[in-house]
């Protein structure tokens, strides 16, 4: 009976896919107006965050890790690099790659976006003990891997 009920709850329910696109939707939306207050798009952040938590990097495995297009990267970097965000220097083991790294005013850039973007994190995550916080990012960690 136990089954049938919660069977029941979860058929009337919003899928989780469902509700997993709709919160991305929103922490697109606000984070990025929260980032526009220091003049950097999610997308930069993204890259600057990788960049900072990986160190230097191709533009191909940039891109990858920051959910973009290398098409689309190619324009990000150039603008970060026209802002001195970041430097490109040879790869010294493949003649035709190009590394990305973070420069000292990009790591500040970076430092400020992350005050931001923990401050959105807080709001977003108000209200919820610390360890439902634990569980939840456990949860999203297993749902990745079992799309991976």
């Amino acid at each position: 009976m136990k089954d049938l009920q919660l069977n029941k709850l979860i058929d009337n329910a919003t899928t989780v896919s469902y509700s997993i696109g709709k919160i991305d939707k929103l922490i697109s939306q606000q984070l990025s107006e929260a980032l526009l207050e220091v003049g950097v798009s999610l997308p930069q952040f993204t890259m600057l965050s990788n960049l900072h938590l990986h160190g230097e990097m191709a533009n191909a495995k940039l891109a990858s890790r920051s959910f973009i297009s290398p098409q689309a990267s190619n324009q990000i970097v150039k603008t970060m690099e026209e802002r001195g965000w970041i430097s490109k220097s040879d790869d010294p083991n493949h003649g035709r790659i190009l590394l990305i790294a973070l420069t000292p005013e990009g790591q500040e850039v970076y430092e400020k976006c992350k005050i931001k973007s923990m401050g959105f994190e807080s709001r977003m995550l108000a209200g919820l003990p610390a360890e439902n916080v634990l569980m939840l990012k456990a949860t999203v960690q297993r749902m990745i891997s079992n799309l991976k």
